[in-house]
């Protein structure tokens, strides 16, 4: 679809933006560039940063603005402004707006650009396009397995296990201890087949820049049923109950708490309230399939972009910007303020104790991943969601999920 093809469902949309004077004076300066900037974060979250990017260049001027709300509310302003020929100097695009903004030829190229080289592969492979890159994502976010050290040590523990056999093995022994071992999160796509998944393509040598599954001669019947199999595993084996469908994550996260559950799948937003629980705990990567290797669930934060259409002193002044996003001063600003964590060689993220070593073993090396969908993600993973319920309550198998997703794939192709 066309951004515009999208301006009709998306107008409602332009009055949630929030425009903000640039920090510092509210009135045009004289003798400097001003851009604009629509942030994906809010405004006290950017501020601070773009306080010191001004600071650390004073003929510049940012001019902030924000959309409030979820990440649809972000996708459906830009689209909007792009329509209105408003597209803001600097933006940031995502996977639901990654094609409309290609497509129409808005985001400037910046393959070749300094401020690009320190960034991993794993961050640009999403944003690329016929070898060029339109995105700078020097962040990511990350999901792993939780576990209870003490409840792993009851049964002669000390970590989680790296293959999935084992893994089920460590499920039998907590059952039969009466704990409940492992839990995801059933009402979104599933966040531990998508690790098993990435780590199966990483060790196959699969591109995941491309769409693997639906590549010449692809199909999830067939690219995605073995590894599926092998994910059904945790159900088979009682490792993950299916009286998961119907509990929403903070009730597992609560279970996790009150220490009925051994493992659940979390990540660094969780940790405030595991670290005022008491419990004692530690992160774990997921565990290989048949023919894969121990990965996490993750991917590139939404990448900033510099218009195609500007030139000249802003063109300049933009490039400045996303340069200062990327060094350790602003590396370290987006961290404090928002959470971020660097995969970026400009500066290694102090990360929580308990997240060290994914951070260094997987993170900074771009072992993550998260399905690429290159066409009606929302579609699909309300799919994916739905059959992935069936699939833990017995009521289907992995050949026939396979198959719903070829099938809804095809009955939704542009």
């Amino acid at each position: 679809m066309k951004l515009a093809k999208t301006v009709i469902a998306a107008v409602a949309a332009a009055a949630m933006i929030v425009p903000l004077a640039a920090c510092g004076s509210g009135t045009a300066d004289s003798g400097k560039t001003t851009i604009t900037y629509f942030s994906w974060n809010n405004e006290n979250q950017v501020k601070p940063i773009i306080e010191a990017f001004e600071k650390a260049n004073p003929d510049i001027k940012v001019d902030l603005s924000t959309a409030q709300g979820e990440a649809s509310d972000y996708a459906q302003t830009l689209t909007t402004r792009a329509a209105g020929n408003q597209l803001p100097d600097v933006f940031h695009m995502s996977i639901e707006t990654r094609n409309e903004v290609l497509d129409a030829g808005l985001a400037k190229d910046l393959t070749g650009e300094s401020f690009m080289d320190s960034i991993p592969d794993t961050n640009k492979d999403l944003y690329t396009r016929d070898g060029k890159v339109y995105g700078m994502s020097p962040t990511a976010w990350v999901g792993v397995i939780v576990y209870n050290k003490d409840l792993l040590k009851q049964v002669g523990y000390d970590s989680v296990p790296e293959t999935i056999d084992e893994f089920c093995e460590l499920g039998k022994k907590l059952q039969a201890a009466g704990i409940t071992p492992y839990m995801d999160d059933p009402t979104v796509v599933s966040g531990s087949f998508q690790p098993m998944l990435g780590g199966y393509y990483a060790k196959q040598g699969i591109d995941t820049s491309e769409w693997p599954e639906m590549g010449e001669g692809g199909s999830f019947e067939k690219q995605w049923t073995p590894i599926i199999k092998e994910w059904q595993k945790l159900i088979d084996s009682g490792t993950m109950p299916k009286e998961v469908v119907g509990v929403n994550n903070d009730q597992i996260k609560q279970q996790f708490m009150t220490g009925q559950l051994a493992m659940f799948r979390s990540g660094p937003w969780d940790f405030p309230d595991l670290n005022s629980s008491g419990v004692d705990y530690a992160t774990a990567p997921f565990p290989a399939v048949e023919g894969g290797e121990p990965y996490v669930g993750g991917g590139p934060d939404s990448p900033f972009a510099i218009s195609s259409k500007i030139d000249g002193d802003k063109l300049k002044a933009a490039e400045k910007f996303l340069a200062f996003m990327n060094s350790e001063e602003g590396l370290k600003l987006e961290e404090k303020n928002i959470g971020q964590i660097s995969v970026s060689s400009e500066y290694a993220a102090d990360v929580a104790p308990q997240l060290q070593d994914i951070y260094d073993e997987y993170v900074t090396t771009g072992k993550y991943y998260w399905t690429n969908w290159s066409q009606n993600g929302n579609v699909m993973a309300t799919e994916m969601t739905s059959q992935w319920q069936l699939l833990i309550q017995g009521s289907t198998d992995a050949a026939s999920v396979a198959k719903h997703m070829d099938e809804t794939w095809k009955a939704n192709a542009k």
